[in-house]
């Protein structure tokens, strides 16, 4: 028995002495590619004794718990208790426990205890902030009486005010708030293209809502152009996802000029009813008659607007079209009865 010790001990001290000298990334997939579990496993509990990186430490936490849940949360608590005034265990242990609300509490108590120690803030940030957007869907004020919980957030902030999680939750909170020129503000310092992606749809929302048509220009691509990589996003669908909010925005704001450009430089957006009526409303505001008579007639054909759609343009706009080159065209495939005029 004695012997098994000094081999396993061995064997562990072996295991160190060939981490040392190689960059953490080569031994995390080392441990993704070992051959089986059990080899990785050794290699990882023999690794966490010997940093400190807490960074490393998540990481190594996160592929164990992906395997075996159970032994993983059951190290960590019994590494908490023997170093019960190490913060960083305490953090570690907390990001294994299952009650939402349990955690969140834990992490508050974390941050009040080790105001200096930034994974406390990290942790209770991320379960406060998928509590308010919850709660927000449900509350009018969903912030009201929230004092405490806000003092925490913004002495951590003082401390670690370049910290892109604090820049998101100001984000959300200031949004929520309605003080949208500091959500803004808050919006433009993310440099976390992450995190922007997992609340693309509220900056989305926002952006279209507080008629910033340079920021979207600005924020959307790059979000669309990870979601895509991500697989949540179909690349045929981006110009429409990104359309939806920029026509918006350029409608709300009247800029006539810069949304009839747009439209112009992506014809696409064109074969799809939405944005073909937008183009034709802004050619009959231009009383550019002529073109209006040759896109319907493209549209058309096309399939990007049916006959009764068609209808209503000839209907619409009768005494301009009818003086157009297509008039007696389009009135045939709009199936029109006779009481419309013939072409003059």
């Amino acid at each position: 028995m004695f012997a098994k010790r000094i081999l396993l001990m061995l064997t562990l001290l072996c295991i160190c002495l060939t981490i040392q000298g190689r960059n953490f990334e080569e031994f995390r997939q080392e441990l993704l590619t070992a051959p089986d579990w059990k080899t990785a496993k050794t290699k990882l509990i023999a690794y966490l004794p010997t940093t400190t990186n807490v960074e490393e430490l998540r990481e190594l936490q996160s592929i164990w718990q992906s395997v075996e849940p159970d032994a993983c949360r059951e190290y960590f608590i019994e590494l908490q208790k023997k170093n019960p005034n190490t913060p960083v265990y305490a953090y570690l242990a907390l990001r294994l426990e299952p009650d939402e609300t349990l955690q969140m509490n834990a992490a508050e108590e974390l941050c009040r205890k080790y105001p200096d120690f930034y994974w406390g803030y990290r942790l209770f940030l991320v379960d406060y902030m998928a509590w308010l957007l919850n709660a927000e869907l449900e509350l009018t004020n969903p912030l009201q009486n929230q004092e405490s919980a806000l003092k925490i957030i913004d002495e951590g902030y003082k401390r670690f005010p370049e910290d892109d999680y604090f820049h998101i939750f100001q984000f959300h909170r200031h949004r929520i708030q309605k003080n949208y020129a500091l959500a803004e503000a808050e919006l433009t310092q993310i440099k976390d293209r992450n995190l922007l992606t997992a609340n693309w749809m509220r900056i989305k929302y926002f952006l279209v809502q507080n008629k910033n048509a340079t920021l979207y220009k600005t924020l959307m691509p790059n979000l669309l152009s990870d979601l895509i990589k991500n697989g949540q996003l179909a690349s045929a669908d981006s110009i429409y996802s990104f359309a939806e909010g920029y026509v918006e925005i350029l409608q709300e704001t009247e800029n006539k000029i810069e949304l009839e450009q747009y439209l112009v430089q992506n014809p696409i957006l064109l074969k799809s009813y939405p944005y073909f009526d937008v183009y034709a409303g802004i050619l009959a505001n231009k009383k550019e008659w002529k073109t209006l008579d040759k896109c319907l007639l493209n549209a058309f054909d096309s399939g990007a607007i049916t006959k009764e759609q068609l209808n209503n343009y000839l209907t619409n706009w009768e005494d301009e079209l009818s003086k157009c080159q297509n008039w007696i065209t389009l009135q045939a495939k709009a199936e029109l009865d006779n009481k419309l005029p013939e072409q003059k």
